[in-house]
């Protein structure tokens, strides 16, 4: 049974002679229809779609199972990236309707857009708030601006791109001594 380790890793083809490994010769398959036909016969197996769909039932989503079946047929040498990029969404259905006929919910992706919207309306509120808030600074004595000021202040949202913690580590960064660089490229 193959693992994620037996993958090639990176710069493997560059320590080897050129053309030694499966994924640099020419594929077995040259038509995304040849693709197509090889992976619904596996996937096909009662076996197959009975283990899928015991991954499924655990939480994981279908997305990576068709990745992961795909790429590894790249590293095989079966196809190129191409054709497997071109069959994931045919795979990608198939499995999801064998496996929710099999009666097992199955989850498309592993993101949560539930979170991420609600993420996306705070920020909006936030910026929102700060720009009324600034426009009517001079009504500080308002108890509603008040309480916008407040909440505002209070929590300051993080944009959805900027990485958390990131204002504590650049200030931790700041107030370190600078180390001098060591080792062989370190000489200049």
């Amino acid at each position: 049974m193959a693992t994620a380790f037996d993958r090639p890793i990176p710069g493997q083809s560059l320590t080897t002679e050129p053309r030694n490994n499966p994924w640099e010769q020419p594929p077995q398959m040259s038509s995304v229809e040849d693709v197509t036909k090889y992976y619904i016969e596996r996937l096909a197996n009662q076996e197959v779609l009975d283990d899928f769909a015991a991954i499924c039932e655990a939480g994981v989503a279908i997305s990576p199972i068709v990745e992961a079946t795909y790429m590894q047929g790249v590293s095989r040498g079966l196809h190129t990236i191409d054709a497997g990029i071109l069959v994931a969404p045919i795979l990608h259905t198939f499995l999801k309707q064998a496996i929710e006929s099999m009666g097992v919910t199955v989850k498309d992706d592993s993101i949560d857009y539930e979170k991420k919207a609600e993420g996306k309306e705070l920020n909006r509120f936030m910026l929102l708030a700060s720009k009324y808030l600034d426009d009517n600074a001079n009504n500080m004595g308002d108890p509603g601006v008040q309480m916008l000021s407040e909440l505002v202040n209070e929590d300051e949202p993080m944009m959805e791109d900027e990485p958390m913690g990131m204002e504590d580590d650049m200030g931790d960064m700041e107030n370190e001594a600078v180390e001098e660089p060591m080792g062989l490229m370190a000489r200049g």
